[in-house]
């Protein structure tokens, strides 16, 4: 009876609303286009000094992975806070960029509190225990749970309900709504005392004219929102923004909205979005653009990598037939070719932050001689450290390079996280200690 009466109360909904539910929620209801908003947000490029040190800009790129990425970012970030007994440098940080696994802790980071904050609408809080619960949760099997709900089971054939909308909500229903009334988290909720925030997604929209779409950057913010769409980024949801930048092409759908930008055409324009690391799986363009606009402000720039890249193995060399059973039906080596095109952008983004030297496109390109980067990524454990952890022989960076790339991740593998973590952030790295200085307002070198 029960399942009855949400069926009834579902196709009466659809009915209402012309029996198309349409996924994409940034259109204002009963709104031909609704005005683009004027309030302050904190998902701008237009970085205010109120953190920590206001002669330095410390940016943080979270990469993409998986929950990988999501666990390894979030283990990264709550070490940062107290590797050192006189600075928070968590707390110190006036941006973070993410992408896809990176964008769930920096998203709930940003939307959290402390313990001591109460002036904050989302009520959820960051420590240690609370972080690590959330960000290791099996998403993927809490996302195929939500697909046999009733309510999901007849919006999914029925309307424009996808894969990508599930898991959006599954994201706000553990990450992303207020505790414990559960309603949904806007970018307007975001804790003004936490860094400036940037999802980044892609642009899977054809060209208009002149006006390229596909492949582009898109970020989730004030700029992008009103340029790229006259909507209002403040009044859109949170999950859904990390659930855009983590849309995996195969597994998820595009995330879509609607472009208002001109009102005289009767024919309605979409913006289709998806995994933000086809564009750039580092976060780091988002941050390029942050240091080309900044230029000359501050004494000093800091940027911090938590990169949750792994090695890719490639097919063994020895087998004259790398088919799997699966690839009877469907050959997957096609992910083979987009890694390796993702690794020539990833490669291409690093040596311009390692150079300190930027190509803005047009051939041209600018210095930021006062820049410090700092790429923490599994690739610097020491290949002879072993892994306790597991049964097999083997060394723990192996084991790291083994986490699969999905939004599940089991207790031993974030285990190994937490130990690689200790491994890179600590009061003993060169750095590190550079980055201290830098944020305590000295001038000390260490390499």
């Amino acid at each position: 009876m029960r399942i009855l009466k949400q069926l009834i109360l579902v196709v009466w909904v659809s009915f209402l609303s012309g029996c198309c539910w349409n996924a994409c929620t940034n259109k204002a209801m009963h709104q031909p286009m609704p005005r683009v908003s004027e309030e302050a947000t904190h998902a701008t490029f237009d970085i205010k000094d109120k953190r920590g040190n206001p002669d330095v800009l410390l940016a943080m790129a979270l990469s993409g992975g998986g929950s990988r990425a999501t666990y390894f970012s979030a283990s990264a970030m709550l070490k940062l806070q107290d590797v050192f007994n006189d600075i928070d440098i968590l707390k110190e940080i006036d941006v973070v960029s993410s992408v896809s696994g990176g964008s769930l802790p920096a998203a709930y980071y940003c939307i959290s509190k402390d313990l001591k904050e109460d002036k904050v609408r989302s009520n959820r809080y960051w420590n240690e225990g609370i972080v690590k619960k959330l960000m290791s949760i099996n998403y993927q099997g809490k996302w195929i749970g939500n697909w046999f709900w009733p309510y999901n089971i007849f919006r999914y054939w029925f309307t424009a309900y996808d894969r990508s909308d599930i898991m959006a909500q599954t994201f706000e229903d553990n990450l992303f709504d207020v505790s414990p009334i559960g309603s949904e988290l806007k970018f307007r909720d975001l804790n003004p005392e936490r860094p400036y925030l940037i999802i980044n997604a892609t642009d899977g929209t054809e060209n208009i004219g002149k006006e390229k779409h596909f492949g582009e950057l898109f970020t989730f913010t004030k700029e992008d929102f009103s340029n790229k769409l006259n909507s209002d980024i403040n009044s859109y949801s949170v999950a859904r923004a990390v659930m855009a930048s983590a849309a995996f092409p195969g597994a998820f759908n595009y995330m879509t909205l609607m472009d208002y930008r001109n009102p005289k055409v009767k024919d309605e324009r979409y913006l289709h979005l998806f995994d933000g690391g086809n564009s750039d799986n580092l976060g780091l363009k988002s941050i390029k653009r942050i240091l080309f606009d900044t230029r000359d402000r501050y004494k000093h720039y800091i940027v911090i990598l938590i990169d949750a890249y792994k090695e890719e193995r490639g097919i063994d060399r020895n087998n004259c037939d790398p088919r799997s059973l699966f690839s009877y039906v469907v050959d997957l080596n096609f992910m083979d070719t987009f890694d390796s095109l993702l690794d020539a952008n990833r490669e291409n983004l690093l040596d311009q932050f390692k150079s300190r030297t930027f190509n803005m496109g047009d051939n041209k390109t600018y210095t930021i001689g006062n820049l410090t980067f700092w790429h923490v990524t599994f690739q610097d454990i020491d290949p002879g450290i072993k892994d306790d952890i597991g049964t097999e022989e083997k060394s723990l960076k192996e084991a790291l390079n083994r986490i699969p790339t999905s939004f599940s991740i089991d207790a031993k593998d974030t285990k190994r996280i937490d130990r690689a973590v200790d491994l890179l952030i600590n009061e003993d790295n060169v750095i590190l200690k550079e980055i201290r200085d830098r944020l305590l307002g000295k001038q000390g070198r260490y390499r």
